[in-house]
């Protein structure tokens, strides 16, 4: 699902100080954590794995109010029926001027199709779970929104209240 990110504190202000990443999973088999390409950078030491739903991390976070506004950045890829509730939550989380960043969000450019066309099936019963998030996120005054054209497109979000 996504990543924390946040520096320790400290005059130095540059590289990856701590980092915490949800690797989620929707079906009922375990998630696959990439452990090989965090060692390979040199950066296993700083990152702090948690394996799981995400939902439920989140609602825990979010009864902690020492961790409401954070998060630096989260990045959410997945279960697309689940990105509205992901964004209800971690709207809170991050802090302002942090960043929240949704994976597929043109789903394979069906959110601009009309509703009868044809597609393929995996794209069609989750295209209504991306319009309803587009259209949240397209609505909700406490951020702004960037659209960055790379693979299926990725939203970004800044949080500015």
């Amino acid at each position: 699902m996504g990543a924390e990110m946040q520096n320790e504190g400290g005059a130095e202000t540059r590289g990856l100080k701590r980092c915490q990443i949800w690797v989620a999973s929707s079906s009922s088999s375990a998630p696959t954590t990439p452990t090989s390409i965090i060692e390979k950078a040199g950066v296993a030491h700083k990152i702090n794995f948690k394996e799981g739903h995400v939902l439920p991390f989140l609602t825990s976070f979010l009864k902690n109010e020492n961790k409401k506004g954070t998060f630096n950045f989260v990045f959410v890829d997945g279960d697309k029926n689940n990105y509205l509730n992901y964004h209800k939550r971690v709207i809170d989380l991050v802090k302002v001027g942090g960043l929240i960043g949704y994976d597929n969000t043109l789903w394979v450019g069906s959110v601009a199709a009309p509703p009868d066309a044809l597609l393929m099936d995996y794209i069609k019963p989750l295209r209504i779970y991306v319009l309803e998030l587009n259209k949240y996120l397209g609505q909700d005054s406490r951020i702004e929104i960037f659209q960055l054209s790379v693979g299926d497109e990725i939203t970004l979000c800044r949080r500015i209240i």
